[in-house]
């Protein structure tokens, strides 16, 4: 860009926020050119702001009465809300046809789950030419519609129709890079429009983010570089060259050789460095405060990692997986995260056992007991409580399993007390867990009861079930018999051998 001549970006969100200080301020008077309105309405789009589009429409209805420029965005509108107000509209009275129309008809007919094939193959036989807008919206329609093939198989064809061919590679390699599959496909486009456009920084940034997606993160950081050496103030070239830089080494995930240590360091301290210049710009980049804290933590400086993502936790209204981030780092102390969590989330168990769950398909299950542990303290778990235990048998924390147990039972026999309604896998685990804390009589005594007085099995599964559950009880109720918790000779522990803990 030229200096002091604002880049098309700046521009139209200059624009888009001046329109919007209007619509604030119930001020009027601003007017606007049909041109202008369509980029405020397309920027609004982009946004997700349907307040702003759908006043573009009533500003557009009050400047221009007679003029029906906003016809198909309003179409586009009305088939994300109603799909047979959006059909209407093809049938109003001096409609245009154009090739946007032709897109939303092949959205509408071919949405959910239809096939899009013969749709498209007519709208690219056709003599309409593609405009940005009828490109952006067919490209989305295919990804939308799970049919990446024909965008990729159909791509030269489309910009021959195009009007803006960069618009619409740009759009493509975007798509495209959504699927693994094409991802060679997106980064070769990527850099053709690099040779197309060498001075367009976004394009730079396009690229480097392809090279960072397959692990290619010397020619990432080399991409950014020449997004950054046109436009040294570019928020995503600074952000990718971070993420490049604390990346490194890549796809090989080798270890990096001594003489190379200071090196390597360096790199993450740059990185580190561009990190923090971006949330400084933009406090609230999750992509840069998840960078940030792994550049920390490679150098093995958990604490900040642990201060950058509790305070973007802070700001973020507690996001659950900020706070799983945080558990992966396997903090000593997890309490002053639960603090922050809890107040935003409070007495939702649901939220709490997704999380813990999460947490323990991270392989953190330590963290995933402390969690649910903070909130029965505060709150009680009530449906989750067996999942808890069964963490806590998972930890061979036995001790703490019986007396969590007892403190259920207790609580059920007072007025108005939780019932637990506990499987018979909980009680199992029980009988292990007093076996193994060297409650020897308890443990007798509750599989004698099992034993004696055997559910009724329902299904052929259930009965299998259940004898598996009798020789694991016997099993524990003669070791427990001869007061020993100890493997045997034939190599059996209660806690592993055929004692599911769900």
């Amino acid at each position: 860009m030229l200096d002091g001549q604002p880049s098309d970006e700046q521009y139209m969100k200059e624009l888009y926020e001046r329109f919007l200080k209007g619509v604030v301020d119930n001020d009027n008077s601003e007017f606007y050119e049909k041109d202008e309105l369509l980029d405020i309405y397309d920027y609004a789009q982009d946004e997700g702001d349907e307040m702003t589009q759908l006043y573009v429409l009533l500003t557009g209805a009050r400047l221009y009465p007679d003029s029906d420029f906003l016809d198909e965005r309003k179409a586009f509108l009305l088939s994300a809300i109603n799909e047979e107000s959006a059909r209407r509209m093809f049938s109003r009275r001096g409609r245009r046809d154009s090739a946007l129309w032709q897109v939303l008809k092949l959205s509408l007919d071919t949405y959910p789950d239809g096939n899009p094939e013969e749709g498209l193959a007519a709208l690219l036989s056709s003599d309409f030419k593609l405009p940005c807008e009828a490109v952006i919206r067919l490209i989305d329609m295919l990804r939308d519609l799970g049919r990446l093939d024909l965008l990729a198989e159909n791509l030269h064809v489309i910009a021959d129709r195009c009007t803006v061919p960069n618009i619409l590679m740009y759009e493509a390699a975007e798509a495209l890079y959504s699927d693994e599959n094409y991802l060679p496909m997106a980064r070769d486009i990527s850099e053709e429009l690099t040779t197309n456009e060498p001075f367009n920084p976004d394009n730079w940034v396009l690229l480097a983010k392809m090279e960072f997606a397959m692990q290619h993160a010397s020619e990432c950081v080399a991409a950014a570089d020449y997004a950054l050496a046109i436009d040294p103030e570019n928020e995503r070239g600074m952000l990718i060259k971070g993420l490049g830089l604390i990346q490194q080494p890549s796809k090989e995930n080798q270890t990096v050789p001594e003489e190379n240590a200071a090196e390597r360091t360096a790199d993450i301290d740059r990185g580190i460095a561009l990190l923090q210049e971006v949330l400084r710009i933009n406090p609230d980049n999750s992509l840069a405060v998840k960078a940030l804290s792994e550049g920390y933590a490679a150098k093995e400086n958990k604490m900040a990692a642990l201060e950058v993502l509790c305070s973007y936790m802070e700001r973020d209204e507690a996001n659950s997986y900020v706070l799983l981030d945080i558990l992966k780092l396997r903090p000593a102390d997890a309490s002053r995260f639960f603090e922050v969590f809890d107040r935003y989330t409070g007495n939702n168990e649901r939220k709490w056992l997704e999380l813990a769950a999460q947490v323990v398909n991270n392989g953190c299950v330590v963290q995933a007991a402390d969690l649910l542990k903070f909130y029965h303290d505060r709150h009680v778990l009530h449906e989750g409580m067996e999942y808890y235990l069964q963490l806590l048998y998972r930890l061979r924390r036995f001790d703490d399993y019986v007396l969590l147990f007892g403190d259920c039972c207790s609580a059920a026999a007072k007025p108005g007390g939780i019932r637990y309604d506990f499987s018979g896998n909980a009680y199992l685990l029980l009988a292990a867990s007093y076996l193994m804390s060297r409650h020897f009589d308890e443990a007798v005594e509750l599989c004698e009861f099992m034993l004696k007085d055997p559910p009724k099995a329902n299904d052929f599964d259930e009965h299998i079930r259940w004898k598996g559950m009798q020789v694991v009880l016997s099993f524990i109720r003669n070791l427990a018999r001869q007061k020993s918790p100890v493997i045997t000779q034939e190599g059996f522990d209660p806690v592993t051998y055929n004692v599911s803990v769900g």
